[in-house]
């Protein structure tokens, strides 16, 4: 074998007569030679396109991960100031339309949004420093009205909030059981809302009658007063010990807690009142069954709810309505159809048998109790104008009408921060991140988080929530899982793939990468390389 000596790199005599680079090569300024250049263009997520509240759910899910959670509350509350109860009642039409569905599972943003908005519930709501010399006054307490009453001081609007009952919260408080919706998990959101400075009258009902004397002394009035008129077949007579209501229902019973016990009680509907009715009975120890007129499959409630009331063994008969009565020996004997066509609404059955109940309760729809008169100066918003909603729509309905009272009065012409009203600001001009945008190479398959439920027994017999908490390392490894579709997380991928060193990169900063086009050639590694589609090319004129 040949040995070979090793000889030192650095030479022994003087090179600095040689053609060596001494000094950066900087000056070479490259970029001269490009025809196209990268640039950042941030685009909206479908999940926040999705949102009713048009929420910039991929961004506060980024400062999650990021481990600001401070952060991340302050962006989802600047939208929404319920987080904590859209985490447990909206449906989170945003997880319908996540990206990630595409690859593995959608992104658990419902369980992430109700982990950081209990995160919020012990940080005060930021008073604004703005003074707005006008005043509004909001007829009714419930989502849409305290919402509208958020974003309206939140541009320094002197608000009244006039509602009937003698506490705050209307459907939150009296329509959804604690076992979806905790009580102190209302009033915690509802006391940092009002903290922001609102004027609350309650004990105090407005009629149509009333409504002149607010119009005048007020610079705007809004309608908030939702559907709290249940409707009933017209061969039915509300007594209030067999047929009841289902919306006073839920009312009586949130107020007054157990009603009945030990009773067989028909629920004639299939929506979400049915399904609370059905489970709040059960839970004080009576036999509930749901009559529906269609297929379960076709039950507006949500698919999750329904889903649970059958796991807690809750009857729902489908394809049947109550064609006649009769009281017997302080009894109902319904006369129930067998519903084989519906066209237009009309009903056709077949047989007809009949059963025994203690109580029949309607949960067929609501209406609006008051006819109030239209006004240049009154604005309506959630269910009475949008008919039955979900609480986010309802919210979303109070943001835009909030948009328009400040348009009414000359005042959106500074907005308080990048975020708040954003759905009015850019939503226009963005493209959405189609899920063939996202390079998922840089992904892997994750499952997503899955959600405890306490025990059958403990759940039909408490009103406990039925799901179990949620850790912070549970919910910052599920926020790991989103694709921050269309915003620059400060991966760094762009900047370690590109040949010419010219992404300017500071990963603490907030802002998003930035290019040294002095020296960027525009060769394009950086687009079709970033895992989220957020940097694209450009003609460099």
């Amino acid at each position: 074998m040949e040995t070979v000596e090793y000889e030192g790199v650095v030479s022994s005599f003087d090179i600095s007569k040689l053609p060596l680079s001494i000094t950066t090569t900087e000056v070479n300024l490259t970029g001269s030679w490009k025809f196209f250049k990268p640039v950042v263009k941030e685009k909206l997520s479908p999940c926040s396109l999705a949102c009713p509240s048009n929420i910039n759910i991929a961004r506060y899910i980024m400062h999650i991960v990021k481990g600001d959670l401070k952060h991340a509350a302050e962006i989802l509350r600047n939208e929404n100031p319920f987080p904590a109860t859209c985490g447990r009642v909206c449906p989170h039409f945003c997880q319908y339309e996540c990206n990630r569905a595409n690859f593995d599972e959608e992104v658990s943003i419902r369980d992430i949004e109700k982990f950081l908005g209990d995160y919020a519930l012990e940080i005060p709501l930021e008073k604004t420093s703005l003074e707005l010399k006008k005043s509004v006054a909001i007829i009714g307490s419930g989502p849409a009205g305290l919402a509208a009453a958020y974003f309206l001081k939140r541009f320094g609007v002197n608000v009244t909030i006039f509602e009937r009952e003698n506490e705050l919260g209307g459907l939150l408080r009296y329509g959804i059981p604690d076992y979806r919706l905790p009580k102190n998990i209302v009033k915690r959101e509802i006391d940092n809302i009002i903290a922001l400075g609102i004027d609350v009258k309650t004990n105090t009902e407005v009629t149509p009658k009333l409504l002149t004397s607010l119009y005048e002394n007020f610079d705007a009035v809004i309608v908030a007063t939702g559907l709290w008129k249940g409707k009933v077949p017209e061969n039915i007579e509300i007594d209030n010990k067999y047929f009841f209501k289902g919306i006073d229902f839920l009312k009586k019973i949130n107020k007054e807690h157990n009603i009945f016990t030990n009773e067989k009680i028909a629920i004639i509907g299939g929506g979400n009142v049915a399904i609370d009715i059905a489970r709040t009975l059960l839970r004080y120890g009576n036999t509930p069954i749901i009559i529906y007129r269609r297929t379960i499959d076709e039950m507006p409630a949500f698919k999750e709810e329904i889903n649970d009331a059958i796991e807690e063994g809750i009857k729902i008969r489908e394809k049947l309505i109550l064609k006649d009565y009769k009281l017997d020996n302080e009894a109902i004997v319904g006369y129930f159809g067998k519903v084989e066509k519906i066209i237009d609404n009309r009903v056709e059955t077949s047989e007809v048998f009949e059963e025994e109940f203690n109580k029949v309760i309607f949960a067929i729809g609501q209406d609006k109790e008051y006819n109030f008169p239209e006004n240049g100066n009154i604005f309506y918003i959630g269910d009475i104008l949008l008919g039955p909603s979900t609480v986010t729509e309802s919210i979303a309905s109070a943001k835009k009408t909030a948009f328009k009272i400040l348009n009414f009065f000359g005042a959106t012409d500074n907005l308080p921060d990048e975020n708040f009203f954003r759905s009015f600001k850019d939503y226009s001009s963005k493209d959405v991140v189609d899920f063939e945008k996202i390079n998922t190479f840089y992904f892997q398959k994750t499952p997503k988080l899955q959600k405890e439920k306490i025990p059958i027994n403990r759940r039909i017999s408490t009103f406990e929530e039925v799901y179990l908490p949620i850790t912070l390392e549970d919910i910052v490894n599920e926020a790991k899982r989103c694709f921050n579709c269309g915003i620059c997380n400060k991966c760094g991928t762009c900047w370690f793939f590109c040949p010419d060193v010219s992404v300017v990169y500071e990963k603490d900063s907030n802002e998003s990468v930035d290019f040294d086009y002095q020296h960027c050639k525009g060769c394009g590694v950086c687009s079709s390389e970033c895992p989220r589609g957020v940097i694209e090319m450009e003609e460099d004129k």
